[in-house]
């Protein structure tokens, strides 16, 4: 045995893996006073022998057996146990340890859950149930089975989806698009709620970059994200108009917050102003609005044509703020708003938007044919213009600029009767700023699009505007802030037009500042771009008024940041303290498209809008783009790669009435002081797979020893009832076919897995037992049962329970075209050795596949400095078999070889006595 200083010895050991070795070894320790910490990489202890039916050759209940040390490891006060957990590191010498645990996030609060199971019910996400083999599904959110321990559920999760990552306001898309697919409608509007105050809104006219950052990019194309959303707001008014859903069931539950009685006044009710609005409110803090014009939803209402965004959608997103106890004042101008601090206010937003027009200083811009595109649009929206003597009809309209506010102007002045619209801009037409489908629209209607051109001179005769002098360039781009392009020669042209709409950016009203808040550029006020603090204390700025005209989601996102900050400013926290969220999942190329060849319903075309014909929507101001049907949004939402696994999607939140989940928990390391370590990390089974010629993945009736295991659980996938996976009906001929994987050079196992032949015959008996008809066939090379009573157990199997034993070697299993039955292919040998070949039919086949050393039980012992042979096991001295190659860490069980369980336990029990 290893020998320490006494005086150095640390009294704790840990103990790395909790199958019945790991249990065995931390009772015995606990037992003789020591602390134990017992780690264990997957959310419940227990191991393999949790998945077993019975054990051989007693063929005892597996959990029978195994419970009472569940609980009693669960309960005993000298073990800890550490859960979804991995040994980082060890430093130190025998008797004092230090080690790195990496604590992996398990979303679940263990201390609260009562494992009631609540959150699985509410889950919209299916996974194949690995525990039971893959035979049955589960939800994310889990307990691997009904007895783990600890009693406690996790969230299966590889992270922040790409879509959710993309987006400004981490908008929870996967998690609508899981509901969308389940037909939950009403629970993925209150999702989209979550982070979202206009569905209707960010459902038409929003950026989509979640749908740029997409998985499928890399196999075909994105899923139709903002489509999706704009289906389940649509869905939500239409049951809410017709009565069919009450509002009040939409609600967001557990918000009733105690007021704080801090007052914040808000400036502009764009999207930013309202946002920042409502996340105050529901912190309990009271707030008004101030809004200089008659409506309320600043650019996306005064800005955004009604063809894109019908208004009534716009109010009806805002009544629903104004229900949660936002104050708003309309046709309110403040011309002080640093003054609003001495009437009362604790706390101010600016969130006045840009809704000032920029001109070109060039001749001519000054005439009275000439406006700027905020004002157009204004006038538009507030229906000061949409009249058959608008002054537009019949002229000719010339647009300066390619972005979206452009395509609106333009788009509108055809609705309005002009008689010839047309749009230019310094972008090339592969490079302009407007999205490209808008460009398209414009098209079809008729607009003539000039790109590639700078602006010299707005020409006119008598005071009217004739037309606009440019001249084309080859533009590069912006440098801080200001174009650079070269002239081409000999390219001037005069584009002919009657009336110019300036559409070339926009800025915010600064007067309202008084000069008492530092400026960018003399702009825009100057933010903090985390906390969005200006530099008078109290006072936040957000949105286009310091960004310039930027897309509504990123005012969104400001209001939502605006929010943050001043409920922590007015709590005196600190304003810059951030939320911590798991990293974003990034799939592989190869397996996004694997996993859209696998499943039939992600190989559908994604579904788009259709859009009115040209002709019939330029008429008039009705909305351009139907939105999709219940069918296409549930095929579209089918065809989602459930990118992080769990969704986000909350709806475990809404379910957990012990407050026991936290999506926001992430990594962390942990540091113990331990005198010892014992490692009994355990083994997996080789895949079916890795002998292709029996067909497993491919046949479904072939199945692995491990799943026939599950099949006769009674707490497995079909409840102890044998039954084959393809048709649920109950198998006849069952073939086991022996040394899958194992003493085969050909798949680098040259070793013998042990167990195998035990547990075949088990499995085989147990079958018998389950059903009386069962007709069990073993295919071996040669049985080894070198255990206490393995040969009787043998001899009994095959003379008093029917268990039929051929010595052979099988060469392929195929299927039985309109049978799911099964052919198997194999050879007997004569006395002289001649093969003699064979064919016989089954129903139903079990590989009794090897065992072997996890990826991660490898890597771990290469970070331990634990010497491993040829095959990944642990290496142990001559005549020390429960020792490492590193003094003070212990090996038990099947880490050094394959073994059953009683060689197991006692092995265990050993390291422990070192």
């Amino acid at each position: 045995m290893n020998s320490v200083n006494d005086k150095n010895v640390t009294g704790a050991v840990l103990v790395v893996g909790a199958g019945i070795g790991g249990m065995q070894a931390s009772l015995d320790l606990a037992e003789s006073g020591l602390k134990v910490y017992l780690l264990e990489r997957s959310p419940a202890i227990g191991g393999t022998m949790a998945q077993l039916d019975t054990t051989f050759p007693t063929n005892d209940c597996a959990m029978c057996i195994m419970s009472p040390k569940l609980v009693e490891v669960g309960r005993h006060l000298n073990i800890d146990i550490l859960t979804t957990a991995d040994i980082e590191d060890i430093s130190g010498e025998p008797g004092n340890f230090k080690v790195k645990i990496r604590q992996h996030p398990r979303y679940i609060n263990i201390a609260a859950c009562t494992g009631c199971g609540d959150c699985a019910n509410a889950c919209p996400v299916s996974r194949l149930d690995i525990f039971n083999g893959g035979l049955s599904q589960r939800k994310a959110v889990y307990k691997p089975y009904p007895q783990a321990i600890p009693n406690a559920f996790a969230i299966e999760k590889l992270g922040v989806a790409p879509c959710r990552d993309a987006c400004p306001i981490n908008q929870r898309a996967q998690g609508y698009i899981a509901l969308i697919r389940e037909g939950r409608f009403a629970d993925a509007y209150r999702t989209i709620k979550e982070d979202n105050p206009f569905p209707s809104v960010c459902g038409r006219v929003c950026n989509h970059r979640c749908e740029e950052a997409c998985s499928r990019n890399e196999g075909d194309t994105p899923v139709n994200i903002m489509a999706l959303k704009r289906f389940v707001a649509d869905w939500v008014k239409a049951q809410v108009d017709s009565g069919q859903l009450a509002p009040e069931t939409l609600a967001k539950p557990n918000t009733a917050v105690e007021p704080t009685n801090k007052k914040v006044a808000v400036v502009g009710s764009g999207p930013a102003g309202l946002t920042c609005a409502l996340d105050l409110v529901r912190k309990g803090h009271s707030v008004t609005v101030y809004e200089a014009l008659p409506v309320a939803g600043g650019m996306m209402r005064v800005g955004v044509p009604e063809y894109r965004m019908p208004y009534d959608l716009v109010q009806r997103e805002v009544d629903e703020i104004l229900a949660e106890g936002v104050e708003l004042k309309l046709n309110t101008r403040i011309d002080d708003i640093p003054g609003l601090l001495d009437q009362g206010f604790d706390s101010v937003f600016v969130a006045v938007g840009a809704h000032a027009g920029i001109k070109l200083p060039i001749p001519g811009a000054d005439l009275p044919q000439v406006s700027m595109a905020t004002d157009f649009l204004r006038q538009v929206s507030l229906g000061e213009s949409k009249n058959s003597n608008h002054p537009i009809r019949g002229k000719r309209v010339l647009v300066l600029g390619g972005g979206n506010v452009a395509i609106d102007a333009a788009m509108s002045a055809v609705r309005l009767g002009a008689g010839w619209v047309g749009m230019s801009c310094l972008e090339s037409r592969e490079t302009m700023p407007a999205h490209d489908w808008e460009v398209r629209d414009a098209e079809d209607e008729g607009i003539s699009v000039y790109p590639s051109r700078t602006f010299k001179e707005v020409t006119s005769e008598n005071g009217q505007v004739t037309g606009v002098r440019t001249v084309q360039v080859n533009f590069r781009g912006f440098i801080e802030g200001r174009p650079d392009f070269d002239e081409i020669p000999n390219t001037e042209e005069v584009i002919p037009a009657d009336m110019v709409i300036f559409a070339i950016g926009q800025r915010p009203e600064i007067e309202c500042l008084q000069n008492k808040i530092e400026m960018v550029r003399g702009r825009f006020p100057k933010a903090d771009p985390e906390t969005l603090a200006t530099n008078v204390p109290g006072i936040f700025a957000g949105g286009d008024a310091v960004t310039g005209t930027s897309f509504i989601v990123n005012a969104i996102a400001a209001g939502h940041t605006a929010a943050r900050s001043i409920d922590r400013f007015l709590k005196g926290e600190n304003m810059a303290a951030k939320t911590i969220r798991p990293p974003k999942v990034s799939l592989e190329k190869h397996d996004i498209q694997s996993r859209i060849a696998e499943n039939p319903a992600q190989q559908i075309n994604r579904h788009e809008m259709q859009a009115r014909p040209a002709a019939q929507r330029k008429l008039d101001f009705a909305e351009v783009y139907a939105g999709l049907t219940e069918e296409q949004a549930r095929a579209e939402a089918s065809r989602c790669l459930s990118c992080g696994v769990c969704s986000e999607c909350l709806q475990c939140v809404y379910a957990c009435r012990a407050n026991a989940i936290d999506h926001n928990q992430v990594e962390e390391i942990i540091e113990l002081n331990v005198g010892a370590v014992v490692l009994t990390p355990g083994l997996e089974p080789l895949p079916g797979s890795i002998k292709p010629e029996f067909g497993y993945g491919r046949y479904p009736n072939v199945v692995t020893s491990l799943e026939f295991e599950r099949m006769l659980s009674a707490s497995g996938p079909f409840a102890g009832v044998v039954k084959r996976p393809s048709d649920q009906k109950h198998p006849k001929k069952v073939a086991w076919i022996q040394c899958v994987g194992s003493r085969d050079n050909r798949c680098d196992q040259g070793y013998c897995s042990s167990v195998c032949c035990m547990y075949a015959t088990k499995e085989a008996i147990i079958a018998r037992e389950h059903d009386a008809n069962i007709e069990p066939t073993i295919f071996y090379m040669d049985i080894r049962a070198f255990g206490k009573g393995f040969d009787a157990y043998i001899d009994r199997a095959e003379k008093e329970q029917g268990v039929r034993y051929i010595r052979s070697m099988v060469s392929v299993v195929k299927d039985i075209p309109g049978t799911h039955n099964l052919r198997l292919s194999y050879v007997t040998f004569a006395a002289d050795g001649k093969p003699i070949p064979h064919e016989e039919e089954f129903d139903l086949v079990v590989l009794s596949v090897g065992l072997k050393p996890n990826a991660a039980t490898v890597e771990m012992a290469d970070r331990l400095g634990i010497d491993l042979n040829e095959y990944g096991f642990a290496e142990a001295p001559h005549y020390h078999p429960t020792e490492s190659s590193r003094p003070g860490i212990y090996i038990a069980g099947a880490f050094s070889e394959p073994k059953d369980i009683p060689e197991t336990v006692i092995e265990a029990s050993c390291a422990a006595a070192q």
